[in-house]
């Protein structure tokens, strides 16, 4: 009896070695749970990603292909997983969601925060819709070159996505009537994510420079590199403050990384007197008067995590948010003015 308990003794005191990265193809953030998400291209799973002590651990498992590109909506995070959306619950990680969409190679996804998804398939050229309630799904356009990752742009109606390539071009697909558009041909070779400051800037990884690139929210200059380094830096995610940018690193590096977004901005002043909201918190109305005035622009307010909850048109220099039936909690106000994001900040309503 007393050789046995030892064996017990030495069994249970084994280490427990954490699990590593397997080809990290993408990035998100839960911000319902205030943690990262991680999707594994070369083991069919997701992981829980703590990067203060670098633990990783199971989410989801099972999935055939990839996963490649990851979106949470609702309680639900939806992955591409060959020629299927697969959905997995945020509390759980049972699958609550399966769809075949007859597809190639699906890459991208992102959503409108309300009911659809909008995917890419990159070796077929196409991009899909899928109406998540309905479980049902359309194809909405097929594009010239290999469309990678995708982001939703409320402000234009219009999902913004990348490229594969020489020249990359970072392109639109209109959501009123599917047509194409190019916003900028880039010098850059094979774009693979995309993703979207408080500010309005956008971020593109590419693989032929190794590197993480940024423009402004008119796409008026060609991306210039903020992080170079990088090995195959694939989709991309950033956080519920929207100033640190998940980086996956899909190559050799086989790790994630992150990029600090700086708060300066060029645009109106955010610790100027008149350009802060008032009160905030507040329980009932915020007032926030600029500047400058507001010639041909929108209002947008989101949630933390960046989904949009309200847009309109805006005009003058004072607006106007009412509480309403929002929750009690932080969001993120943004005002553009000709496409261009002149005011950003996070209110909070109590």
């Amino acid at each position: 009896m007393k050789n046995i308990l030892v064996c017990l003794i030495l069994f249970i005191t084994i280490p427990v070695y954490a699990q590593t990265f397997s080809n990290p193809e993408s990035v998100e953030y839960d911000a319902a749970n205030n943690r990262w998400l991680v999707g594994q291209n070369n083991s069919g799973k997701v992981l829980i990603y703590n990067p203060t002590n670098g633990v990783l651990t199971d989410f989801c498992v099972g999935m055939t292909t990839g996963p490649y590109g990851i979106e949470i909506l609702g309680n639900v995070l939806y992955c591409c997983d060959g020629s299927r959306v697969k959905g997995y619950d945020l509390t759980s990680g049972t699958m609550v969601f399966n769809l075949n969409l007859n597809a190639t190679f699906l890459n991208g996804i992102t959503s409108d925060g309300n009911n659809f998804l909008f995917v890419t398939d990159y070796s077929a050229k196409k991009i899909f819709r899928i109406n998540v309630s309905a479980n049902s799904f359309n194809p909405m356009a097929t594009i010239v070159k290999s469309p990678n990752g995708i982001i939703y742009d409320s402000a234009n109606n219009r999902c913004v996505f990348v490229t594969w390539g020489a020249n990359a071009p970072i392109q639109a697909i209109s959501l009123m009537d599917s047509t194409i558009s190019t916003l900028i041909t880039t010098t850059l070779t094979n774009l693979d994510g995309i993703i979207r400051d408080s500010q309005g800037n956008w971020y593109v990884s590419a693989w032929g420079t190794n590197s993480l690139n940024k423009t402004d929210a008119a796409f008026s200059y060609n991306p210039v590199s903020v992080k170079n380094g990088l090995s195959s830096p694939a989709d991309l995610g950033i956080n519920a403050t929207l100033d640190s940018i998940g980086i996956p690193n899909s190559g050799s590096a086989n790790n994630v990384v992150f990029h600090a977004i700086s708060n300066t901005s060029g645009i109106n002043d955010l610790n100027n007197k008149e350009t802060l909201p008032f009160p905030n918190p507040s329980g009932s109305r915020i007032t926030i008067t600029l500047d400058d005035m507001i010639i041909d622009g929108r209002i947008e307010l989101t949630d933390i995590s960046g989904k949009e909850i309200s847009s309109d048109t805006a005009k003058g220099n004072i607006f106007y948010i009412d509480k309403g039936e929002l929750s009690t909690g932080n969001y993120i106000i943004r005002i553009s003015d000709r496409g261009k994001v002149v005011y950003t900040k996070q209110i909070v309503f109590k």
